[in-house]
């Protein structure tokens, strides 16, 4: 008698006998495939025209930090023509119509060179004719209603690809900071760079099969993949404050006959920048551009806002350091060290020749500090970098965007070291810092001595789905000790009281900062009294600072060039704005509550974007709507109700209020070109709600903020 156990045992080895067997034979029928059998199947392929083709994935939409549109994709279509497409007597009846129809749209041929392009393609059996590329959707349709397209891709030949096409709804506003891709060239910038992988999603893949006069038909395949949408991101950028910042900043380089400049602004807790605008003067259009990221990628010698970090060095070598002390400098604006002359832009001592070192600080005293760093360093001028060193700003600060230029605070081993060296870099020469480094100091300031990292990126979603949230990055604890950042902080509301940037004490708030103005070096002719950077960094309100801002201004040629009179009215016009709409309430007026304005003011709003945003916010609505497309919204009895909205073939549609993209897909979707002007939704529109308007005509929107 066989053991039952015996016999299980026998059954589950046979069986694992078999699968062993089975998963050979498939191994061995795969190794076939692609040694033995190889060639007659890619002879097959080829014979039978099959290929796999790249499906394009829609790519992720940048948001601003009150969820604004930054940057989006449309549809666009490249326009192709298969000549062979066309019977006889339909190519040779409208073919004259045709080219008539593509010279007034396009106007880049006459119709005679259409003819002509049209009939020479017919004649060689051409099947992919270029006609046009990146057609809006509005277009796409007009074309369709054309002789011989009309009557579709196989009778009428037209092919039409579609891709999709960046678009900025704010135009140029905060365009370099939102930045771009270009994949074939190797060429990334600014958040659209930074963040490409996540935005571009997922290319998927498709198996197609050639059919008679040259289409592709998707075929079912194991190859086949759909593509996965790119993420959107979620960034910290205000615009209205970004508006405000560009505007003040283009006004300061007009006025002041500037080559470029930059302001950055940030919050002091969390490192988030809120606003980055660079602009440079373009001498083939005349206008200020934002080509270059001056904020990141441009090296200064920082001037007199080092000054800041030559008193950390005093202050913390030496823990009895007196800045109300006295300090002897005789009655001069000039001194001589190591055989090089310096000098002050004004005599900063007593008639006895004496001034306290606040009062030197205040009014932005080179011999001052110039004397105080070469009598307490000259012996061991290392530690005078080693306490620079400490607080880290000799780092790079590694960012987001990429591009940023390294700082360039040398050592006594490098070899441009000298005598001069320690005078010098005490008052922010003979160092080299971006903007944004310069900032990235003087945040720590006011953030009680703790250095963070600029970012500005707060979120990564697919969907409604958070994928990433990015927090704070301390990049260093404590750049000094608590009594030093305390006695900083005063000294730099005094600047703000009594010295070089008094102007800014009229505010009412209260603010802490320094002025900066550097000869700009001209390499081996060294400096000249012609080319200057001007500076104004700091932060506010000073009593409780929540943001830091610097306004950089290079090679300004209109007569005045002192950070005080150059930079700081930039600062107090944006520092004026930003009290206005976000600090001068109480935190409890200031805490969010839900409005659908947005939705409720806009003559008609997507169906799915308002439910997602009543998802998102926990409200409850009431729909009336039949057509889940383009809903009206209102306020009926304290209830939000969703209502059909009449949309007519041929009849303008009253688009005031709506998203700027939303209102251009729709009206282009109805068949009619779009032009805007201005940013933020719309404002009004030059064919009124209602009018009966031939397609191909063109419709302008007025946009604005409010």
């Amino acid at each position: 008698m066989i053991d039952p156990k015996t016999d299980v045992l026998r059954r589950v080895y046979g069986l694992y006998v078999l699968i062993v067997i089975f998963a050979l034979a498939i191994i061995a029928n795969i190794l076939i495939i692609q040694i033995r059998d190889k060639e007659e199947l890619e002879e097959y392929a080829e014979k039978n025209e099959l290929k796999v083709r790249e499906e394009t994935a829609f790519r992720g939409n940048v948001f601003s930090n009150d969820g604004s549109l930054l940057a989006t994709s449309v549809p666009v279509y490249n326009i192709r023509f298969d000549a062979t497409a066309p019977n006889e007597e339909l190519f040779n009846n409208n073919v004259k119509a045709l080219a008539d129809s593509l010279s007034r749209i396009f106007k880049d041929k006459s119709k005679k060179n259409y003819e002509k392009m049209l009939r020479k393609a017919r004649d060689n059996k051409q099947k992919y004719v270029k006609i046009a590329n990146k057609v809006s959707m509005g277009d796409l349709k007009r074309l369709k209603t054309f002789p011989i397209f009309k009557e579709g891709q196989y009778k009428g030949g037209i092919i039409a690809e579609k891709s999709y096409a960046r678009k900025l709804p704010y135009g140029k506003l905060a365009a370099r900071t939102i930045g771009y891709v270009r994949e074939s060239a190797d060429v990334y910038v600014g958040l659209e760079g930074a963040f490409n992988e996540s935005l571009k999603g997922k290319h998927g893949r498709q198996m197609v099969r050639k059919l008679s006069g040259g289409y592709w038909m998707p075929i079912p395949s194991s190859e086949n993949v759909e593509p996965k949408n790119g993420d959107d991101i979620y960034t910290s950028i205000d615009i209205d404050i970004q508006d405000v910042a560009e505007s003040a900043l283009e006004k300061c380089l007009i006025d002041n006959d500037a080559l470029q400049g930059c302001v950055v602004l940030m919050d002091v807790k969390s490192g988030f920048v809120e606003v980055m605008a660079s602009l440079s003067y373009n001498e083939k259009s005349s206008e200020y551009e934002e080509e270059y990221n001056f904020a990141l990628r441009h090296n200064v010698e920082p001037g007199s806002t080092f000054k800041a970090l030559t008193m950390i060095t005093l202050m913390e070598n030496d823990p009895n350091f007196n800045v109300d002390g006295k300090l002897h400098l005789g009655k001069t604006d000039m001194k001589k060290f190591y055989g090089r002359q310096m000098r002050d832009s004004h005599i900063v001592t007593d008639d006895n020749g004496y001034t306290t070192i606040r009062n030197a600080f205040e009014q932005s005293s080179n011999i001052a500090f110039a004397t105080l760093v070469d009598e307490t360093f000259k012996n061991n001028p290392d530690r005078f970098i080693e306490l620079i060193y400490q607080t880290k700003i000799h780092e790079p600060l590694n960012l987001d965007i990429k591009g940023e230029a390294k700082p360039d605070i040398k050592t006594t081993k490098d070899k441009r070291w000298s005598k001069l060296s320690l005078p010098w870099m005490s008052i922010g020469y003979e160092v080299l810092l971006t903007p944004i480094q310069i900032l990235t100091l003087y945040n720590a300031i006011a953030n009680d001595g703790v250095m963070v990292k600029p970012q500005f990126v707060k979120e990564i979603r697919h969907g409604n789905e958070v994928k990433q949230v990015f927090d704070t990055i301390v990049i260093n604890e404590r750049i000094a000790s608590a009594e030093t950042i305390s006695t900083l902080k005063s000294l730099l509301e005094g600047v703000v009281k009594n010295g070089t940037a008094k102007a800014l004490n009229k505010l009412g708030f209260s603010v802490a900062g320094k002025t900066g103005t550097a000869q700009i070096s001209q390499g081996k002719a060294g400096y000249n009294k012609k080319n200057y950077t001007a500076t104004f960094v700091g932060y506010f309100p000073a009593d409780n600072p929540k943001y830091s801002c610097i306004i950089v201004v290079s090679n300004p040629r209109g007569g005045r060039y002192y950070g005080s009179s150059v930079s700081a009215p930039v600062f107090k016009e944006i520092a004026e704005r930003v009290y206005a709409t976000k600090l001068c309430f109480d935190e409890e007026q200031r805490e969010y509550q839900y409005d659908d304005s947005t939705f409720t003011k806009a003559s008609m709003v997507y169906y799915d974007d308002f439910v997602s945003y009543c998802n998102e916010n926990d409200r409850s609505f009431v729909s009336n709507a039949k057509n889940e497309e383009w809903v009206k919204v209102s306020i009926v009895n304290n209830e939000t109700v969703l209502n059909d909205v009449a949309i007519e073939e041929g009849v303008v549609p009253d688009v005031k209020g709506m998203n700027v993209t939303d209102a251009v897909s729709l009206l282009e979707t109805m068949g009619w070109d779009v032009d805007f002007n201005g940013f933020g939704k719309v404002k009004s529109q030059s064919v009124q709600a209602g009018t009966e308007l031939t397609k191909g005509k063109t419709i302008r929107l007025t946009l604005s903020r409010k």
